[in-house]
C-alpha cells in the first residue's frame, strides 16, 4: 500500500551547523566521517502519511519504526529560520487533540507538509472535534 505522503528530513537543517564545522576542520577525518554519518542519518529519515495513521522511520545503525494514530488535527504551523527559507526546510508544528510523538523537525519542503496537514483537517468532522472538546 502506498502512503498519502511522504515527508523527509532536510540536511542543512538537520546538521548545518555541524557540517560547516566539519568543513572548517576537514583536515581532520573524524569531521568527515561525522559529516557522512550526519548526511546518511537524515537521509534515512522518513514520514509516511496513511489515512488514519503516521509511520516513522529513522536510523542508520539502529533503526526505529513508530506508527501513531492521525486523530483530529486543530492547527498547523510552520517555524523556519532564515537558513531554512534559503534552502527550504522548517519545523512543522502540529496542534492536535491526543500526542504528538513524531519527530517533525528540519522537514524539506514545510510548506507541502503543512498543506497536507490542512487538507486532513478540512476533511474531519467538525463535531468530532466538539465531541472531544465537551468530554
Amino acid at each position: 500500500m502506498q502512503p498519502n505522503f511522504v515527508a523527509k528530513k532536510s540536511i542543512a537543517g538537520e546538521c548545518g551547523g555541524k557540517i560547516f564545522l566539519c568543513v572548517l576542520f576537514c583536515w581532520l577525518i573524524v569531521p568527515i566521517i561525522i559529516m557522512i554519518y550526519l548526511i546518511v542519518k537524515a537521509k534515512k529519515f522518513r514520514l509516511e502519511f496513511y489515512d488514519t495513521r503516521v509511520i516513522m522511520r529513522r536510523g542508520v545503525f539502529n533503526t526505529e519504526e513508530r506508527q501513531s494514530l492521525l486523530t483530529t488535527i486543530v492547527g498547523v504551523r510552520i517555524n523556519q529560520s532564515l537558513g531554512g527559507k534559503m534552502f527550504n526546510y522548517g519545523d512543522v508544528v502540529v496542534d492536535m487533540i491526543g500526542r504528538w510523538d513524531v519527530d517533525t523537525t528540519a522537514i524539506k519542503r514545510p510548506d507541502e507538509l503543512k498543506y497536507y496537514l490542512e487538507s486532513l483537517m478540512n476533511k474531519q468532522d467538525p463535531r468530532n472535534l466538539q465531541q472531544f472538546v465537551a468530554n
